[in-house]
């Protein structure tokens, strides 16, 4: 196994300079990977803005000046900043430890708060929840389904088929800045302002281009630059959430040249879960589980999620990430939820799951050191606590 340089592995994925280049004289995405037959795609900075004007667009036509929204307890909180500027109820319905909303409960809420306007599916690291049953609640209670699927690379089987809305953030998985995309029917009547004046390009995108490309030159060059400070296990790491919600033209020229390594990229992060999930799986004890039971042949996998036993998981974050191995914890909960002593899933979920990358900008030694490291840590942490 090669030798590597302390936090030099990368956390986000990185742009080649030549895409970059050919990406000034290519044409613009319309975001057809991520449609259906008769659908459309509309680009935002983030999905989270895409969420809100489709809210805001759906009561509009339905002439009402206030609306209920259901989503999981199990969320980001930064995600949900531009939805708290409309006049929407909030309803966090909860989940089970599967990722799955909590069906048997969901009447009750709708006894308690009304019916949603809309209810939201989440497709959590990429795998897929169940559409079937989300579906059949909707047409219950006359809401439109809108499909999270922030952490899924393209859309495949049943994601995004038969639902009001999807949206997607491709920024996640591929090196490219900022954005999300609203897909919908052609149907669907949206007036964006955000969707129709674009600039070439802005500071934004700058910012992100330069620090990606000496982000890779140092990569490439098994150099540190990660200063190596651990986040507390405690603390929930926010970004910051755009208040413009439009993109650059730039940005979508650079989506167009990624959409040929689409199928190129799915294949290594499947290789990549596989090598961490063989190591995970070798350790004979429930205290370190992949959180999913098998890797379906059509998902493309955003990160790498597993279980930890309460007793050691602290133990685990901080040795691999003192050891330049991004281990991170997902998400930043709402406040709704973590001030609530009723949310015990969503919190214990979140103090119990670790992510680590295996995005295509990792390198097979990447890979390796992880994969042998993560091993070795958690049985030190077993023999420690």
């Amino acid at each position: 196994m090669a030798i590597l340089s302390k936090f030099s592995i990368p956390i986000a994925t990185l742009p080649h300079v030549w895409h970059l280049l050919f990406s000034i004289v290519a044409t613009q995405s319309s975001g057809n990977p991520w449609c259906h037959l008769g659908q459309k795609a509309v680009f935002f900075r983030r999905s989270a803005w895409g969420i809100s004007e489709a809210i805001k667009n759906l009561l509009k036509s339905r002439k009402k000046s206030k609306g209920i929204v259901y989503l999981p307890d199990y969320f980001c909180n930064q995600a949900l900043i531009p939805l708290r500027l409309l006049p929407v109820q909030l309803v966090f319905y909860p989940i089970t430890k599967d990722l799955n909303p909590e069906w048997s409960l969901l009447n009750d809420l709708v006894a308690q708060y009304g019916s949603p306007d809309v209810f939201i599916l989440v497709h959590y690291f990429g795998f897929p929840n169940d559409i079937k049953k989300a579906t059949q609640f909707c047409q219950q209670v006359g809401s439109k389904l809108l499909e999270d699927g922030a952490h899924v690379l393209v859309p495949y089987g049943e994601i995004g088929r038969h639902s009001w809305a999807t949206v997607y953030s491709p920024y996640k998985l591929l090196p490219v800045p900022q954005m999300g995309i609203f897909v919908t029917s052609e149907k669907v009547e949206f007036n964006s302002k955000a969707s129709d004046k674009k600039k070439l390009i802005d500071f934004d995108t700058c910012a992100w281009m330069g620090k990606r490309l000496i982000q890779s030159f140092l990569v490439n060059c098994k150099i540190s630059w990660r200063n190596g400070k651990v986040a507390p296990f405690e603390s929930d790491i926010e970004t910051e959430c755009n208040e413009n919600p439009t993109i650059s033209n730039f940005s979508l020229q650079l989506l167009k040249i990624l959409e040929s390594k689409l199928v190129e990229y799915k294949i290594i992060r499947r290789e990549y879960y596989k090598i961490i999930e063989e190591q995970i799986l070798l350790i004979k004890n429930d205290v370190a589980n992949p959180v999913f039971l098998s890797l379906p042949d059509d998902v493309c996998p955003y990160l790498f999620p597993m279980r930890i036993h309460s007793s050691i998981i602290e133990n685990v974050y901080y040795s691999l990430n003192r050891m330049g191995i991004p281990a991170q914890t997902w998400p930043d909960l709402p406040p709704e939820i973590k001030e609530n002593p009723h949310n015990k899933i969503a919190k214990k979920l979140r103090d119990s799951i670790l992510t680590i990358p295996i995005h295509q900008s990792l390198t097979k030694n990447h890979i390796e050191y992880i994969a042998h490291n993560l091993h070795g840590v958690i049985l030190a942490a077993l023999r420690n606590k």
